[in-house]
């Protein structure tokens, strides 16, 4: 029994070699010539193809982030609905702190990084349907954003 094993060993190492030569003499496979081929355009960036110009600048807008107006907000304002929200902190594997914000229960926003929610700028803000999502700046980066609802 075991001399059969070790000849079926062998004998499938044999095959692997062979078509493992074959393989590598075949070379790596290349465009075909004979085939046209339509300009398709390449997977970029978050958009699938979509300059970022054209789908908007911002993530966490989903796919319906070409549709939104922006709109003005007076800051102001955003800091007073700032200043209602409670914050729920916790540290990622990485150490990155996040900062999920809290409404009367429903989590309405995050900031990224360890932001007094005081010294933070409006970016830009959105509307969207679920209410005007505002972009939080820190120093002209954005760190986090709140929907306002």
């Amino acid at each position: 029994m075991k001399k059969w094993l070790g000849i079926g060993l062998m004998v499938l190492g044999l095959f692997g070699l062979v078509f493992g030569a074959v393989a590598a003499y075949q070379g790596v496979p290349g465009p075909n010539p004979d085939v046209e081929r339509a300009m398709e355009p390449q997977m970029v960036g978050h958009g699938h193809g979509a300059m970022a110009e054209e789908r908007g600048m911002y993530m966490g807008l989903g796919v319906r982030a070409t549709d939104l107006t922006e709109v003005s907000i007076d800051p102001a304002e955003v800091q007073d609905y700032l200043s209602q929200l409670s914050v729920e902190e916790f540290t990622n594997p990485r150490g990155v702190t996040v900062q999920k914000l809290v409404y009367d229960g429903d989590y309405v926003g995050k900031v990224v990084g360890d932001y007094d929610l005081s010294e933070l700028d409006v970016y830009a803000a959105y509307e969207t349907l679920n209410g005007v999502r505002v972009f939080l700046a820190y120093e002209g980066n954005i760190v986090g954003f709140v929907l306002m609802k």
